[in-house]
């Protein structure tokens, strides 16, 4: 207690060093604490499912021509044998997730729904709050519909009315029965409000749904794969060679929820932590600098007899008690940079986002990493401190070259760790830049200036067919068309970046090549002013028509891409494709049009293939049902939102309108995980390059007034000015290019850890890597001038009286 009231005393002494301290270390401090409470929610927390250790997917392994390919669907009768003839799992469901219309309790509501089978919730542990949860009638075909909401929609929607429970709400256009209420935080899969009965299918078509298991007690993930892999075994003998889903894997569910996230919270957990140990070699220089100033103090405190332990507690006390600050001040920082940092994260860049927040493991960090910090930085001084000589206190000028030699090489030895630590950051946060600038050019293939979307769903029991669908199609362009301020309208069952609509992909026939089988592109239903509205330019031939509907020839366009893949130095106008849309299996339509390539689903992937048909002509229900409108305009779209949703409410005020963004807005959704990755990133190495910077500042200052004298003298002597600035420069850079050099050799190595999050650029670009060493270097020669200027304008007389 006596060591702790000095330490506090000489802290409160001295205001400047220590609120240069405590900033330092709560910024460190602070933004470790604040990462790890996202690495400690996301990767080190069990899932909030009891024994949730034992959940795992199952992945169906498709093996064709030597290749492997994991889909995380599966067929039904797949899972339906499973479920017979496995001894390994305590329950197995299938669900799938999807969206649905609720216009019970309000307007018409678009919301995120699942199909589940009926042990999905006693898996999972969920019991309902309110009601039931399905029957085995309700997952049979034909059996009675129900449905399941969560608590949260529940409330919104019916106002936690208990009497809507065994009550018939409106969903996707039928009638189905409420039969019970779900825990506001259970929302699997992710972003569901609602819950169906699943039927199973019988054939073996479409992998649809995911499969999820529960290991019984005793039984490990390796045991169970291998009795997955014998059963897989048996079913694939009874399927075609060519069959898909011919082998198995297991996955643990923390894996499948959080394993993409894994690898880009550690790449900042270990940004954080480097700014920590600049920070801590800051401080450490601090404590030395202010060591050597009251050195006679630690020698006379020697020559009373303190011993070497004793004086290194002492210290020790005074920069744990510093760090402690330190880490109260992080916290608080901790709290703040959370909340903004839960803000500007993108969506679905990290599962479980909503479960962060302030807790007891996070206090128990945060104050373990305190502690650690303040021995950290203060055992380096504590130990100089301890080696006092009691006799050089009787002395009154005695001085030691050799411990100020030591201390000095100490001292500069550190900034030049801060220097190379910093020179990886930012190098990193250089490399991630570029790759956001090579993002932002990329050609995406349509103009999304003036462009506004927006998504529709039409419920099966009020369209039951194509016919119904198209006329109401139809009818909403009319009237869309006819607003003021509209250039051009049109639609497709998927648009590019778009995050509604479905993209299908299927195969196709080219008449007179027999060879090529099975050919494989996208397939998208459009209307015939869509191209006018994504502003796609027409390479050959011609655009769609209103004539190109089920009563004229079949037509087609195609992209650029698929022209170059199967029709090279040929024109492909006029070549007849077989594609399954019409009422007979073999009818073949003629290319009419190539359009340019556009940009799909990511960015960074190259144009796929695609090949676009009138919506007129196809006559599956499923490729009408979802569509994305495209509303060209001549203004600021988002002025014509409102004048939409009235528009198609005005066709149908049954219909919901959802998914309203602009194309600008879509396609700066498609690079924000990478910008958020470049500002977060930036964020920690423009903090590592101030420290860094400030500890070059601090120790070319301090030996210039260690030096007052001799520079004086050196003045006094006839010494230029200029020559007193290049040899404190010198000698401060030399800690520069040593930091400079051991960070380039250490980011050379560390980069690759980017890989995976740069686009377009190497982790090893030169061009980078050259940009930060020089602009580092200029910045670090302006912080070693400034001192150096001082010193070259020391009055001699003044000096000569220093001691």
């Amino acid at each position: 207690m006596n060591d702790l009231r000095f330490a506090l005393r000489q802290l409160l002494k001295s205001p400047g060093f220590t609120a240069v301290a405590l900033l330092t270390l709560a910024l460190g401090i602070g933004a470790n604490t604040a990462i790890f409470s996202v690495v400690d929610c996301v990767l080190l927390r069990p899932l909030p499912f009891p024994a949730a250790d034992r959940l795992v997917m199952i992945h169906t392994i498709h093996r064709q021509e030597g290749q492997s390919q994991r889909w995380e669907a599966v067929f039904d009768p797949d899972f339906k044998a499973w479920t017979e003839l496995n001894h390994v799992f305590e329950h197995l469901a299938a669900y799938g997730k999807g969206e649905a219309t609720l216009l019970s309790g309000g307007e018409p509501q678009r919301t995120g729904s699942a199909e589940v089978t009926i042990d999905f919730f006693s898996l999972l542990g969920v019991k309902p709050v309110a009601g039931r949860t399905f029957l085995p009638a309700e997952h049979q075909a034909g059996g009675p519909p129900a449905a399941m909401l969560s608590e949260r929609l529940w409330r919104d929607r019916f106002g936690a009315n208990p009497g809507v429970i065994g009550q018939d709400i409106t969903l996707d256009g039928r009638n189905v029965t409420m039969v019970g209420v779900l825990p506001a935080r259970f929302r699997f899969p992710a972003d569901c409000d609602l819950w169906t009965p699943l039927v199973l299918d019988t054939r073996r078509n479409n992998a649809m749904h995911r499969a999820l298991a529960r290991l019984k007690p005793g039984v490990t993930r390796e045991q169970a794969q291998a009795e997955m892999d014998t059963i897989a075994q048996r079913l694939a003998q009874a399927l075609p060679a060519s069959a898909p889903g011919q082998a198995v894997s297991l996955v643990s569910l923390q894996e499948q929820m959080v394993g993409g996230a894994r690898s880009l919270l550690f790449v900042f957990l270990g940004a954080v932590g480097f700014v920590l140990l600049i920070a801590c070699a800051n401080v450490t220089n601090l404590l030395l600098a202010r060591g050597a100033a009251r050195r006679k103090e630690i020698q006379i405190r020697a020559a009373l007899g303190a011993g070497r332990v004793r004086i290194a507690r002492h210290l020790l006390t005074e920069s744990v008690l510093l760090a402690t600050g330190g880490g109260v001040l992080g916290l608080l920082l901790a709290v703040v940079g959370l909340d903004l940092l839960i803000a500007l994260m993108p969506p679905n860049l990290v599962p479980r986002i909503d479960e962060i927040g302030l807790d007891a493991r996070l206090l128990g960090f945060n104050f373990g990493l305190s502690l650690l910090t303040g021995v950290a930085f203060g055992l380096a001084p504590a130990w100089q401190a301890s080696q006092a000589d009691a006799n050089e206190a009787l002395k009154e000028g005695g001085r030691s070259q050799s411990p100020g030699m030591r201390r000095r090489f100490l001292r500069q030895a550190l900034v030049a760790a801060e220097i190379a630590i910093s020179i990886v950051l930012l190098i990193g946060a250089g490399l991630m830049l570029k790759s956001f600038a090579r993002l932002r050019q990329v050609k995406l293939g349509f103009n999304p200036e003036r462009t506004l979307t927006l998504n529709l769903s039409l419920p099966r029991a009020t369209y039951p067919g194509p016919l119904q669908m198209k006329a109401f199609y139809r009818e909403a362009l009319d009237r869309i068309s006819a607003l003021p301020g509209v250039r051009a309208t049109g639609f497709a069952n998927a648009v590019p970046l778009g995050a509604g609509g479905v993209r299908i992909y299927g195969d196709f026939s080219i008449e007179g090549k027999s060879a090529e089988k099975n050919l494989w592109t996208s397939k998208v239903a459009v209307s015939p002013d869509y191209f006018r509205a994504m502003d796609i330019p027409l390479l050959k031939g011609r655009f769609f028509t209103e004539t190109d509907d089920d009563r004229g020839r079949g037509v087609a366009i195609i992209s650029e891409r698929l022209a170059r893949l199967h029709w090279p130095n040929q024109d492909p106008l006029g070549s007849r494709l077989e594609l399954g849309f019409g009422p007979e299996p073999q009818t073949w339509i003629e290319v009419v049009g190539v359009v340019g390539d556009v940009r799909q689903d990511d960015l960074r992937l190259e144009p796929p293939s695609g090949l676009y048909v009138p919506y007129q002509q196809v006559a599956q229900a499923f490729f009408l049902d979802t569509m994305t409108i495209v509303v060209r305009t001549v203004e600021e779209p988002r002025a014509l939102a409102a004048a939409l949703r009235k528009t198609i409410q005005s066709v149908d005020p049954a219909l919901p309108v959802y998914g309203v963004h602009t194309l600008n807005e879509l396609v700066t959704s498609h690079v924000a995980h990478s910008r958020f990755n470049t500002w977060l990133l930036g964020s920690f190495s423009a903090s590592a390059l101030v420290l860094a910077l400030v500890g070059i500042y601090g120790v070319v200052s301090y030996g210039v007034s260690q030096r007052t004298q001799e520079i004086g003298i050196r003045l006094a002597l006839g010494a230029r000015g200029r020559e007193v600035v290049e040899m404190v420069v010198r000698q401060g850079m030399r800690a520069v290019l040593a930091g400079v050099l051991v960070g380039t050799g250490v980011a050379v190595l560390l980069t690759r850890f980017l890989s995976r999050y740069l686009f377009a650029v190497t982790p090893t670009d030169p061009i980078t890597f050259a940009s930060v060493l020089l602009v580092f270097s200029a910045v670090a020669l302006a912080a070693c001038l400034v001192p150096a200027l001082r010193a070259a304008r020391v009055d001699p007389i003044e000096a000569l009286r220093h001691e």
